[in-house]
């Protein structure tokens, strides 16, 4: 009979190969990962660091707020930032050979070809090169899972300590991916379809409860006082990944295909055509990884690359010469617009301006947008009526205008004129070129342009 054969087993031998192999694979991505620059989704996770909040309209804020706790122990700059998803890959990891031997105990060599598998993901290998979230999201997703499964079938004085244990993870979870909670009630039927009503630990599922809503609380009240922005707002999240007309969560896309990584390999186990089909994906999937490990330039622009913006720091030099020498008679420096949030936090992060008119405001401002379209739309906006109007008999309604009104402001961007918004050319006297400043944006060319931008007259309605 076919089932009579025995179970394949993992030798130590064969455990450390894997794990040798595995932290190898984790050497190579942080090699490539640090051989890089800053890219625009890295710079506005770490302005957003320096906006400690309980959520951005970009998503949950568990990215931001683990990167102001790396901050403040000491972790700063690129390479700090870059070791954090390789890192997070290997959680993910031994999350996977968690759960693929409590999907399987009896067939151990299943959690050997699990982990392995999922390595060779190439959406795993994109994220592990860059800092966005996902990996950091989807490792917790699956620590989440095997806490659950653990919990669900735990026994005696154990239990609440386990159960505590599966709370305490949602709680951290949910600051990453909020609908995580979801696997609370997805433990308690577990437990119930494999021990039904008898012994149920009340105890143990209610502290649970707990310390899930514990870790909801800065989301929901957050998301309470900006009238439930990250459900209605058309902001890309920390992590989104565009596929055609469609946006996905990486991090949960990563959770997804890796949890699903067991089931697939056990499948192998049912026949020759399975088999065939598991080594043919297998192989493709290597064959994709290892273009993305090795030529990272391939990586398409719309994604989160490893290379990033080189020539940033020529950008802000020029950007601060030009602000030093378009001085107005009254004295006053130009202030610092960028035409993406991307770009704002990109030179944020090589330019230090203060400005006396806005306490707090970012160095440099991302463009007006009458959407929220990011989370400098919450900060300090050089379009944010705060400053007394001037009296006028003949017109009284306005009673506050911008602090920047009447001055001149210099606009960085990769448009031509003719490409140049509504916001700009409509919201300033007069516009020209001053000038170009060629960057290597995710290994591709780019020209940054430096406009000047004369009396701003804010916007009409």
């Amino acid at each position: 009979m076919k089932n009579t054969k025995k179970p394949s087993s993992v030798k130590p031998s064969q455990a450390v190969m894997l794990w040798g192999a595995i932290l190898a694979l984790t050497a190579l991505r942080i090699t490539v990962a640090t051989g890089g620059s800053i890219n625009e989704n890295e710079a506005l996770l770490a302005v957003c660091s320096s906006h400690p909040a309980g959520g951005y309209v970009e998503g949950p804020a568990g990215t931001p707020l683990f990167l102001t706790l790396l901050h403040l122990l000491g972790g700063t700059g690129l390479e700090a930032l870059r070791w954090i998803s390789p890192l997070a890959a290997l959680i993910l990891s031994w999350a996977l050979w968690r759960i693929a031997r409590h999907i399987s105990p009896h067939r151990p060599g299943l959690a050997f070809w699990s982990v392995l598998g999922a390595n060779l993901l190439p959406p795993l290998n994109m994220a592990s090169l860059s800092m966005n979230g996902a990996i950091l999201s989807a490792a917790l997703i699956l620590l989440s899972v095997v806490a659950g499964w653990h919990a669900s079938q735990s026994h005696g004085k154990a239990t609440l300590a386990t159960w505590g244990l599966f709370g305490s993870t949602l709680a951290i979870t949910t600051l990453f991916y909020q609908a995580a909670g979801l696997l609370l009630p997805a433990a308690i039927a577990f437990r119930f379809v494999n021990h039904g009503a008898k012994e149920f630990p009340w105890k143990g599922v209610v502290t649970s409860a707990l310390l899930l809503l514990l870790g909801w609380v800065p989301s929901i009240s957050w998301n309470a006082r900006h009238d439930w922005i990250q459900w209605s707002s058309v902001a890309a999240g920390f992590d989104a990944l565009p596929l055609g007309r469609f946006t996905f969560s990486q991090g949960l896309l990563i959770a997804a295909i890796s949890f699903l990584v067991p089931f697939l390999i056990r499948l192998a186990y049912t026949g020759m055509i399975w088999r065939l089909i598991v080594v043919l994906l297998a192989v493709v999937m290597a064959a994709v990884s290892s273009l993305i490990l090795l030529c990272p330039s391939l990586i398409p622009s719309s994604l989160s690359s490893p290379l990033g913006v080189q020539g940033l720091r020529d950008v802000a030099e020029a950007t601060l010469t030009l602000r030093g020498a378009r001085t107005a008679a009254s004295g006053e420096k130009p202030f610092l617009i960028a035409s993406t949030p991307g770009l704002a936090a990109l030179l944020g992060s090589k330019i230090n301006v203060t400005y006396p008119e806005r306490p707090g405001a970012p160095s440099v401002f991302a463009v007006e947008s009458p959407s929220l379209a990011s989370s400098y739309a919450l900060w300090p906006s050089y379009a944010d009526a705060v400053a007394a109007g001037v009296k006028d008999p003949l017109y009284t309604e306005e009673k506050s205008v911008s602090p920047f009104l009447g001055h001149n402001a210099l606009y960085i961007t990769t448009e031509s004129k003719e490409e140049l918004p509504q916001t700009i050319t409509g919201a300033f006297s007069a516009v020209g070129l001053l000038k170009e400043v060629p960057v290597t944006w995710n290994g591709r060319t780019v020209t940054i342009r430096i406009y000047q931008c004369e009396n701003y007259r804010t916007l009409s309605i």
